[in-house]
């Protein structure tokens, strides 16, 4: 009779042990400037069970002449947001912004934001706003209090922010952002101006190096992976360009390359893609596929302590997503709910 009641509580110390699956919000960023979406488009959303769309509103940046910040890109919206979607504006601000900016015009910046918000998103519900900023140490007073200042506008709607992973790992350097919620940008993981790099998108070893203190971090966190693709251009080990979109399928069909491995050397001067090329250009293709993502999820799963986050892809385009498919996709979302 004590071994049987052993055995039970053993048994149920390993059930209480399993961790649940996490609850989670499917998502998808739009990245560009029009706002309209394709047929294909809506079909992927809808296909993959995607409730909620993270747009960006505009981009800010510093301008020299006038030495304040001005406002770029600013949305233009041709169709309506997708009725039952939560739809977050995202706004990407320069570090130079805040390299520069006095602190003493903080307040006016986060004036200024709120009030081209009101004129970018007019009639358009949303319950919590986005801001991407690659923060260094040197900035991290002025954009931590550039934070607290906007909170004021917030009215209980949820601040969030980007959170790449340096700022994980270095987080005694860096700081944690005051607000609600950070979004872990699971890519660029590596330095993609180094021609021997080999795929600077996602790479899950370089990533392994940032990972370590990831369920400490001490701010609930959210999730986005890559889906992007693009070519990188050198010259005399020296970066050329960047590509969008450029995949080996395309570089494998041209006869003036010679391949090795993801890396294509020019044979001959030419004149491709848009640009002029000489013999012993290399171009370094950057792409992943889904077994790769599905690892990343895997990994990313039990290292993020979060039990109730969202989980995000940038970001959502019809060559983009095509490349993977709807099946694709959906089993990446699905593995990340996974319980483990």
């Amino acid at each position: 009779m004590r071994f049987y009641l052993f055995f039970i509580v053993l048994l149920m110390q390993a059930c209480g042990a399993d961790t649940p699956p996490k609850a989670v919000t499917r998502a998808f960023y739009y990245w560009k400037s029009s706002f309209q979406i394709s047929s294909y488009e809506k079909q992927t959303l809808d296909t993959c069970g995607v409730n909620k769309l993270y747009i960006k509103a505009f981009d800010v940046d510093w301008n020299f002449s006038t030495k304040k910040p001005m406002l770029k890109a600013p949305t233009v919206f041709k169709d309506s947001l997708p009725a039952k979607m939560a739809c977050v504006p995202v706004v990407f601000i320069t570090n130079q912004t805040f390299k520069n900016i006095p602190d003493t015009s903080l307040n006016t910046l986060a004036n200024f934001i709120q009030k081209q918000i009101k004129y970018v998103w007019t009639n358009k519900p949303y319950n919590e706003i986005q801001f991407d900023c690659d923060w260094t140490i040197s900035t991290r007073l002025k954009y931590f209090k550039f934070l607290d200042l906007y909170r004021q506008y917030c009215q209980g709607k949820t601040l969030s922010a980007t959170i790449r992973l340096h700022q994980i790992k270095f987080a005694h350097k860096t700081g944690i952002p005051p607000v609600d919620r950070g979004m872990l940008m699971f890519y660029n993981m590596s330095d993609w101006k180094k021609p021997q790099i080999k795929n600077s998108i996602y790479d899950l070893n370089a990533a392994s190096q940032y990972t370590a203190t990831l369920s400490q971090y001490p701010l609930a966190l959210d999730l986005v992976f890559p889906l992007f693709r693009w070519a990188i251009f050198y010259r005399n080990n020296r970066f050329m360009t960047v590509i969008n979109k450029l995949d080996t399928n395309t570089l494998d069909e041209q006869k003036f390359l010679k391949k090795e491995d993801n890396k294509y050397y020019v044979q001959h001067d030419i004149q491709a893609f848009g640009i002029s090329l000489r013999k012993g250009d290399m171009i370094r293709a950057e792409e992943l596929n889904q077994d790769e993502l599905l690892k990343g999820t895997k990994a990313l799963r039990k290292q993020i302590s979060t039990q109730k986050l969202t989980f995000a892809f940038y970001y959502l385009d019809p060559d983009i997503i095509s490349y993977y498919g709807h099946e694709q996709l959906q089993e990446i979302f699905s593995s990340f709910e996974l319980p483990y």
